[in-house]
This record gives structure tokens, sequence and C-alpha cells, in this order.
């Protein structure tokens, strides 16, 4: 009898040590190595969260606008809706195709509409990139008028900045006000070739250049596409700015991204192996018969599409592997060391982080974009 209870109680045992070895064996499949004085996190293909970090997420859904009268109705794919959130939580949506901007109470009412299509100070052309600056003020691209348009949080227009030589492709505020921006530089070489600079930039509100965070030259890729004719899914690079101005940039090719301090210093790494993803007929059938034409389409994805950062400083990192519906895709999760802790299906893009909530723009069963309010809860 003591023989077989010493049996149990050594199967127990062992059971609960190998359920506490497991997640120190899958922790330590994540290797921090420092590289010329830089922390660089290298991750594996599978999510190796270490023990006592959350990582399961759980969205419950508290508002959707979109899905009733058709005056909440939205033109655009979901991914060209742009949105913003004020401190009130009223949601500011921003719709390139009707080219107008909606108001909606905390609730989803509709409060007002406002802005027009054209070229007067009042008027917009391709507006994209909304967002609320340190001054409550509406901010967003005009990309059709060459300018960026601040309106008030009421709908009243306020004034208009226009672009100087660089064409600003999307826009950050940082603490200070200051505007951050990706923009291409080109310039002539001494062999009269063009030379195309990618660079992230700091400026005033202005648009008056202060200083440039990071530069790389992109002429080889450009010209693979212009001569060559090959066609990429996505941009090359992909940013975000964080809350104390660290600029995070993604190679999307090589899925790396690198932590710029707001002196344009890299003080970190984060790399993951890629799983390459085929691109598929739900892929191409998005693009327009001229440039399926054209181009040369690629046989892989490359390793993401974009990331977002929550407020806790995760990395959702959106990657080209579909859900089994086809109509959302898988998220990568890094916590803030930048360790891949969670693979996430979500079916919608995502917009904005804000005190415990998320808001997203994701396509209705029949196509149509709605905006939706969740709860954000981590387990």
């Amino acid at each position: 009898m003591k023989r077989f209870i010493s049996v149990r109680v050594f199967l127990l045992v062992f059971f609960l040590s190998f359920l506490l070895i497991i997640p120190l064996l899958n922790a330590q499949k994540i290797k921090i190595k420092k590289e010329k004085g830089i922390p660089v996190v290298y991750n594996p293909k599978k999510p190796s969260p270490p023990p006592g970090v959350k990582h399961k997420l759980v969205l419950e859904e508290e508002l959707c606008i979109g899905d009733e009268e058709e005056e909440y109705l939205f033109s655009e794919r979901a991914d060209y809706v742009s949105t913003a959130i004020d401190d009130e939580w009223n949601i500011f949506t921003l719709d390139p195709k009707l080219v107008e901007i909606r108001k909606f109470s905390a609730k989803g009412k509709l409060i007002k509409i406002f802005g027009k299509k054209g070229q007067g100070p009042k008027e917009m052309d391709g507006p994209s990139n909304m967002m609320i600056t340190s001054q409550n003020e509406l901010m967003f691209i005009d990309g059709g008028n060459s300018r960026l348009t601040f309106y008030s949080l009421d709908g009243e227009y306020l004034r208009y900045v226009p672009f100087p030589k660089w064409r600003p492709r999307r826009i950050k505020i940082d603490s200070k006000g200051n505007i951050v921006t990706d923009v291409n530089d080109y310039s002539m070489t001494e062999k009269r070739t063009t030379k195309v600079t990618y660079e992230i930039k700091r400026f005033n509100q202005q648009l008056e250049p202060l200083f440039t965070i990071f530069s790389i030259d992109i002429s080889d890729q450009i010209r693979e596409r212009i001569e060559e004719r090959k066609y990429s899914f996505g941009v090359l690079y992909y940013w975000q700015l964080t809350k104390n101005d660290n600029v995070i940039i993604g190679d999307t090719k090589s899925y790396e991204f690198s932590i710029i301090n707001p002196e344009g210093k890299i003080i970190r790494r984060i790399k993951k192996e890629i799983e390459p993803v085929k691109v598929t007929k739900e892929d191409t059938d998005l693009l327009s018969s001229y440039t399926i034409e054209r181009y040369i389409l690629p046989k892989y994805h490359t390793g993401f599409y974009y990331f977002t950062i929550d407020e806790e400083g995760r990395l959702f990192v959106r990657t080209w592997e579909r859900t089994k519906d086809k109509r959302g895709y898988f998220y990568d999760v890094f916590d803030s060391e930048g360790r891949y802790i969670a693979k996430i299906p979500i079916n919608a893009f995502i917009k904005r982080w804000l005190k415990g909530k998320l808001l997203t723009v994701e396509e209705t069963e029949d196509g149509f974009p709605v905006v939706k309010r969740y709860k954000v809860i981590w387990k």
C-alpha cells in the first residue's frame, strides 16, 4: 500500500514538474544577444511566452457603427477608413471615398458630418491618416491638395499647411507636438542616376524639418518595381511611434524591427524567423486588372503587412496568414521586451488602443466596413 502511494506521489510530482519545465523550455527558445552593444532579440517561428506573461487576448464587443441606417455606412475598404478618438470617447471617422469626416458619440450616435471634396481652403481631396493633436485638433493628410489640414473637434475648419518638397506618407504626433513622418527623398548621383532615400523625419507643425531619425537607400528596390516591374504587396518599411517618442521601424521583407530613440540611435532590435505565406487568389482579386497585367506578381508575401503598438508596448504584427473563414488575419504579438508571446486571429484592422479599449474597422459578411469598439482583457 505504501509503495502504491509512493508511486502516485512520484507521478504527481513528475507531472507538476513537467508543467513547470515546459514554459521554461519555451522561454529558452527566445535568445537575447548583444551585437555591437545593441540587444538583439531572436524569436523562433512559434510563440514562446515566458512564465507569468499574460498572452491570451479576450475582446468583448461594446459598440458597432455602420451596420444600421444608410447614413452610418462607409464606402471604402476597412483598411482605408481612418479613425480618431477624443478624451470624451467621441469617435471620428474619415472615409476617403465619401471625402467627409463623421463624428459619433461614445454610444455610437451620429453627431455631425463635415468636410467636402474640392480644392478650396475648407475642402479636401484624397484625405487620409487622421489623428488628434496635443492641441485637441483634428489633423489629416490632404494628399490631393498636397497639404496638412486642421479642424476643431466640433468640425470647424481651422487652417492648412502646404507640403514642402517632401510629401508625407504617414504621420504621427510626438509628446512635444512635433510631426513625425516618412518621406522618399530623390537626388541625382554623379553617374546621373536617381537616388531614392527613405527617411523618417521630425518636423514642427509648420512642416519645417527638425531632425532625420532614420535613413536608408532604397534605389534598388524602386528600380526593381519600375524597370523590372516586380510587384510587392504592402510597403518596404512600416513604422510606429511609441509614447516615449521612440520610433519602431520594421523591415517587412526580413521581419526585423529596430527601436530608435529620439536622437536617432538604435537601442534594440527584434527578429523573428519567417514562415513564408503564398500569394493567393484572394490576394490578387484585390488588385486592379492594370496592376495584374503590368507587373510580375510574387509567389510569396513579405514577412508582414503592418503593425500597431498597444498601451503596454506590445507589438501586434499583422501577418499575411488568413483565418479559416478568410475574413481576417493572424497577428503575431510581441511583449514590450520584443519576445514573441502569442499568435492571435483577428477579423479586423486594428486602428486605436486607448485606456483598455480597442477601436477597429472590420468588414461584415457582406463586405461592408463597420467601426467597432472592444474592451481588452489579457489572461
